[in-house]
């Protein structure tokens, strides 16, 4: 019993450290991992289930008004969203969303999963309001969603960035290249397979270069950036499927084989990837 209170306390310290930023993020990480590392498995697996209950329960009562407030504001706006002239609908949307990003980012040190959760649903709120303001007003959509999908692309992967998830920057990442395949598309219609190989296995090439040189120190950007990669080597027959609407018979064909082949080169270099991916 001495033990695990002796182990409370220095956690508790070390996320003291953390939120004054009195040491790097990456120390306290090792800190508490190095504490943790002897602790029941049991313990570890049902202190993760219910820490956000157990943080529902112990929460401060300013918390709990904040996340009233939230969520009535949501629950207002949404029912009379469509009575809002443009400007108002706009404003609203993008107030919600400063209000979910900005309460992520105060959580960011103490409430990991909380932050996730509230970036991961200004997001949500981002591009789904987006799209109802477009379908509302009836937009030109080759214009507006393209706009909607570019602007959404460089907010998530500037709060990702910041908040430092993940998910969020890879997502927002992926939506700017959607937007630039669908420009690629619009200009240059009559491409071949073989050219949109040539051009999207050279952008895959750069990226996962971009992840080698960023691992050392940016080691969270190294893995985005390796996806990202991995991503775009498979952007040619996804372009001519998806966005040149090409018969699907040959080019599902030789995507398998590609895939077998991508899978082959990452087998034969794991050694070298998975070091600087997981550093």
């Amino acid at each position: 019993m001495d033990q695990e209170k002796k182990r409370a306390i220095l956690l508790h310290e070390i996320e003291h450290w953390r939120r004054s930023r009195l040491l790097p993020e990456q120390y306290c990480d090792f800190l508490s991992n190095l504490y943790r590392e002897d602790e029941d498995p049991s313990q570890s697996q049902n202190r993760n289930n219910t820490g956000l209950l157990t943080y529902l329960r112990h929460g401060h009562g300013i918390a709990w008004l904040l996340g009233f407030v939230i969520i009535s504001c949501i629950c207002l706006i949404g029912f009379y969203f469509t009575a809002f002239p443009l400007a108002m609908q706009i404003f609203s949307a993008s107030a919600v969303t400063t209000i979910c990003y900005g309460v992520a980012a105060f959580w960011r040190s103490s409430e990991k999963s909380m932050s996730a959760m509230l970036s991961t649903l200004g997001s949500a709120i981002m591009l789904g309001s987006g799209v109802w303001i477009i379908q509302l007003h009836q937009g030109e959509a080759r214009v507006w969603f393209l706009l909607l999908v570019g602007l959404c692309g460089v907010v998530w992967c500037l709060v990702g960035l910041t908040l430092r998830i993940s998910l969020l920057h890879y997502c927002g990442l992926a939506g700017l290249l959607l937007v630039y395949a669908v420009l690629i598309g619009r200009h240059w219609p009559t491409a071949t397979l073989v050219m949109l190989e040539a051009f999207w296995i050279l952008h895959a090439v750069l990226l996962i270069w971009l992840s080698w040189w960023v691992h050392r120190r940016f080691p969270r950007l190294a893995l985005i950036y390796f996806a990202i990669g991995m991503t775009l080597a498979f952007m040619a027959e996804a372009d001519m499927i998806i966005l040149r609407h090409q018969a699907a018979g040959d080019v599902v064909f030789y995507s398998i084989l590609k895939l077998a082949f991508v899978v082959g080169i990452l087998f034969w270099t794991r050694k070298k990837w998975i070091t600087w991916v997981t550093s």
